[in-house]
């Protein structure tokens, strides 16, 4: 018996005598039904057939990889090949990866639940905001193309962190979203209009042969969104159900494939009732609350990256003859010597070796006036150098400087599901467990009153009781809470202080610098001599002009002087 070809997009056997083919990744491939061949060709169209390269050709097989795959991640485990992404401390090894296929919460709630099942891993967390997945393991025991093998397994591809590539990722899969989202708009309305004139409230002096026409032309236009626009579904709840997990994708599937379904029944018998344009709503208010998640969380996210922007491009760098070389940061060293002149941005963690200046640390302490700093106080990277030039030894880069400690504290708060997530995921979780037992019950007791609507009833349960709303504003709301709360200067390093901030009745300050505005103001001048308020104004002003100092600042500046200010 010869065993059927697969289909290259969903892997379902291909019937005998299909002619379904399109070129992807420069061969020649082939479908099982034209609305896998017009999802391959619409990938392909937008550039996207990487996802294809990427995907586990092995699918129906999930225990297996292509060789070439295998070969390729097995590279990874090689010393020279994770130096620049591999942290190891001992027999842990830590790293960040960046994961393509992320569509959901339920997807990181896979991902980690998934992970923390190997023995190895001691711990796994991914930031939705930015699909970066955090891990710990130990490597002696299980090698990185291990755990990037498991990935695969599941649906998910991962790569090194890489700020470029991530960005490159996050611009694509907005795209993405975004042309799912518009082409589901679009075609929802005209096959609304086409479904409503087939209805008897509108039906006036419709034809047979025009009721024919509107019900093939609703199938048409409804085909691209469900499998274009609600191609994340189907893959979602395909992967899910490999996993046995249950999830919002799941329950999202049987609405939108069952109303299609019976929407080509009627379209071919004319007997019930079109659903296209529930299918078409459906998808439209559903990718629109993802594609709102995935901007929250992408704000989110840019707040956090600011902290790392502030950094300098470059630096002067000091040669063994002490002259200045401008160098890029990336090709500054541990034990460097580095200038920095006033108003400049330290590069990195060290030890002041010439020079005495005041340091701007309000962007780490909160505290606005700048503080002393002088030979052999330590300097941290991302402060203003306020006044003097300064000589410092670097001490730490990258990854090791304090400021990179408290990104990662931020990306923790953000990757930490607090107890009022975990419930919505368990209580989403039970709820359409119980919602898919309560419809085939209901299902079964309408099959034994009246056949004829039993069908309808359950595809009406399924379509209002699917717990979108839950499992998409819990995330979404926490993720706006976390920004919002960033952007006015509060930083969250874990994911729980959230659910407690409503039974604060007490905030105890450490310092005066965080009540204040941090900008100084002129109340009154006292002179002492001769000299009149605005004489004195003047004469400081000219003192102050060039000073960055917050002090200087509040003289206000004097380009043209009336007194000259001469030193004795």
């Amino acid at each position: 018996m010869t065993t059927p070809t697969p289909c290259y997009h969903c892997a379902l056997p291909v019937p005998p005598g299909s002619r379904f083919t399109a070129d992807v990744l420069g061969q020649s491939r082939e479908f099982c039904c034209p609305g896998c061949q017009a999802v391959a060709q619409a990938i392909v169209a937008g550039g996207l057939d990487h996802y294809y390269q990427h995907r586990s050709e092995a699918s129906a097989n999930p225990q297996a990889l292509p060789v070439q795959l295998a070969e390729e991640l097995a590279l990874y485990d090689r010393p020279d090949v994770q130096k620049p992404f591999v942290r190891h401390e001992g027999e842990q090894a830590e790293t960040t990866l960046l994961i393509e296929g992320i569509s959901c919460a339920a997807c990181g709630w896979l991902i980690e639940k998934h992970l923390l099942h190997l023995p190895a891993i001691s711990e796994a967390r991914l930031n939705l905001s930015n699909h970066r997945l955090h891990i710990r393991w130990a490597d002696s025991q299980l090698p990185l193309s291990d755990v990037l093998s498991e990935l695969r397994h599941i649906g998910y591809a991962a790569h090194p962190y890489q700020a470029d590539k991530a960005a490159e990722q996050l611009a694509n899969e907005n795209r993405l979203a975004l042309r799912q989202l518009g082409v589901a708009g679009l075609l929802w309305f005209q096959a609304m209009m086409a479904t409503m004139a087939t209805w008897p409230e509108f039906n006036i002096d419709l034809s047979p042969e025009m009721h024919t026409i509107l019900r093939w032309v609703a199938l048409f236009l409804t085909t691209p969104i469900v499998f274009y626009s609600c191609a994340p579904f189907f893959k979602g709840a395909m992967r899910d159900l490999r996993t046995r997990h249950l999830t919002m994708d799941v329950s999202v599937s049987l609405a939108i494939g069952g109303a299609y379904v019976a929407g080509i029944w009627t379209a071919i018998t004319g007997d019930g009732e079109l659903y296209f344009d529930a299918v078409g709503m459906f998808a439209l208010f559903l990718l629109a609350g993802r594609y709102l998640e995935r901007r929250a969380r992408e704000r989110t996210a840019a707040a956090t990256a600011q902290l790392v922007n502030v950094l300098p491009a470059s630096c002067l760098r000091l040669g063994e003859d002490g002259q200045s070389e401008r160098i890029l940061l990336n090709e500054l060293k541990v034990a460097d010597k580095v200038l920095v002149h006033p108003g400049a941005v330290l590069p990195a963690d060290g030890k002041i070796l010439d020079g005495q200046s005041s340091i701007d640390e309000s962007l780490l302490t909160g505290e606005y006036l700048p503080q002393p700093r002088t030979v052999g106080d330590a300097v941290t990277a991302g402060t203003l150098n306020v006044e003097g030039a300064l000589t410092v030894h670097v001490l730490a880069l990258g990854q090791d400087t304090r400021l990179s400690a408290i990104v990662r504290l931020l990306e923790r708060a953000q990757s930490e599901k607090p107890r009022l997530a975990e419930i919505a995921d368990k209580a989403a979780q039970w709820f359409l467990l119980f919602s898919l037992i309560a419809a085939v019950a209901i299902g079964l007791l309408w099959w034994q009153l009246d056949p004829s609507r039993a069908f309808w009833i359950v595809l009406a349960m399924l379509v209002a009781t699917c717990p979108c709303a839950l499992s998409l504003a819990t995330p979404t709301a926490l993720t706006a809470a976390t920004g919002t709360l960033h952007k006015l200067g509060l930083l969250l390093t874990r994911g729980h202080v959230l659910e407690g901030l409503n039974q604060i009745d007490t905030v105890i300050f450490d310092k005066t610098g965080t009540l204040t505005e941090g900008r100084l103001a002129l109340r009154a001048i006292r002179p002492l001599r001769d000299l009149d308020p605005d004489q004195c104004l003047a004469l400081a002003a000219a003192l102050e002009n060039r000073s960055e100092h917050p002090i200087a600042r509040a003289f206000g500046r004097a380009p043209h002087a009336a007194e000259d200010v001469q030193s004795t």
